[in-house]
């Protein structure tokens, strides 16, 4: 417990653990809750500490357990903490458990839904570098997105696609980039078509 058990002095927190699959928070959305319960904790642990916190896109409209648990973390931010940079970041590709890691290298590949859903991609050595970026960025919320939307069916270009019903997940989510002095260098459809 963040509370009670030894924790050493911090000047900067860096929050990134979540659970994180939407498909998850529809089955077990008290989980979820365990997002924003961490905020409050380290809140109150570290009042003075300047907080980095991953925030999602999916936050934005919250249809989800898991968007909403991310929003209500900001939103915790923003009211009861002196001291923030809140991300918002896009899908990020290159953790191994994006579609576009998914779709990387295959020439099968399985759609949910019609494959029409747009989304943002940011490779994930961009958003580390952001991060090391916003450990000087003033108090505030910044979106960390390409500004560039891909349809599913875009990712899929020249693969064999096998479809499969729809999750309950938005059908569009691009980011603009408000931060001050950073860009994503890594294009997705050169990401997935690399080893092909």
């Amino acid at each position: 417990d963040l509370l009670t058990c030894e924790l050493p002095d911090a000047d900067v927190i860096i929050h990134l653990a979540a659970q994180t699959s939407v498909e998850n928070s529809w089955k077990d959305p008290l989980f979820d809750s365990f997002n924003f319960n961490m905020v409050v904790r380290l809140v109150q642990r570290y009042p003075e500490a300047k907080i980095i916190y991953a925030q999602s896109g999916a936050s934005l409209e919250a249809s989800s357990p898991y968007g909403f648990s991310k929003k209500v973390g900001g939103d915790y931010l923003k009211q009861f903490h002196d001291n923030y940079v809140i991300c918002v970041f896009p899908n990020i590709f290159g953790t191994g458990r994006s579609v576009a890691d998914y779709f990387r290298g295959q020439q099968n590949v399985t759609i949910f839904g019609t494959g029409e859903s747009v989304r943002d991609y940011v490779h994930v050595d961009d958003i580390a570098d952001g991060l090391v970026k916003a450990l000087k960025w003033p108090k505030g919320e910044y979106f960390m997105g390409s500004t560039i939307g891909r349809s599913v069916l875009e990712l899929a270009e020249g693969k064999t696609v096998k479809f499969e019903p729809a999750r309950r997940e938005m059908k569009e989510s691009i980011l603009p980039n408000t931060t001050p002095n950073w860009e994503p260098q890594i294009n997705v459809i050169d990401y997935i078509n690399e080893n092909d």
